[in-house]
């Protein structure tokens, strides 16, 4: 796991991201970045993600 990493999405971003993955007209490469931000944001490790 990470140490000294911290990452903080507003639950406005957070809403913004899980509506950009859930939009199926978006390009998978911006879904698959959304979906590392939000992952991030939990704690998932870079291994896990």
């Amino acid at each position: 796991m990470r140490t000294g990493i911290s990452l903080t999405v507003s639950p406005s971003d957070h809403r913004r991201l899980t509506a950009l993955i859930s939009d199926r007209n978006n390009p998978q490469k911006y879904v698959w970045r959304a979906e590392i931000v939000l992952l991030s944001a939990d704690g998932v490790g870079t291994v896990e993600i």
